[in-house]
């Protein structure tokens, strides 16, 4: 037979241990419950990187509404793509963590494309800067503008959340100087 003294030296280890489980648990819990909804970035915050060989650039939204109001456009960055070059896009967790569309067009309208992608299945984009003619003996069609879009959760004037749609949008071809 176990002594006193060892009885409760064993009970005083066996509540340690309860306790120390029951923190474990309400930390983790806590954590859990913080992280689950912890605020995501406004979807007008969140950038595109694109980068080519005459340079980087960092894209913001070039138009952002709720769906069924008027989109109002913003400025559209440039950064010239030539036509034997590549047009690298990194696209963030914020961004590629649910569906988004890439839309490429070209000079040339029938060249243009649209790509779909679905959560996390692509975190980067490589557009071209020409693709194959689509007429036999043509020109190859130039890359003239990228846009990214994407449905994300904003925050309306009244500070609730609610569905934007918003597009980045980047030119790949200077003005022509007149």
């Amino acid at each position: 037979m176990a002594s006193r003294k060892t009885k409760r030296k064993n009970l005083i280890q066996i509540l340690s241990l309860i306790v120390a489980v029951v923190l474990v648990v309400i930390v983790s819990v806590m954590f859990q419950q913080w992280w689950n909804n912890r605020p995501e970035p406004l979807p007008q915050n969140i950038s595109i990187a694109a980068s080519a060989p005459a340079g980087e650039v960092e894209v913001f939204p070039f138009s952002l509404c709720e769906p069924g109001v008027e989109c109002e456009e913003n400025d559209i960055p440039t950064l010239d793509v030539g036509a034997d070059e590549e047009l690298h896009l990194s696209i963030p967790e914020t961004i590629h963590d649910h569906d988004w569309y890439l839309l490429t067009i070209y000079d040339d309208p029938t060249a243009n494309d649209e790509f779909y992608h679905t959560s996390y299945d692509a975190t980067e984009a490589t557009v071209p800067g020409s693709v194959d003619p689509t007429q036999e003996g043509g020109e190859r069609p130039r890359l003239v503008v990228v846009e990214i879009s994407s449905v994300m959760i904003g925050q309306d004037e009244n500070g609730e959340e609610a569905p934007y749609t918003v597009t980045w949008s980047l030119s790949t071809m200077s003005e022509p100087e007149n």
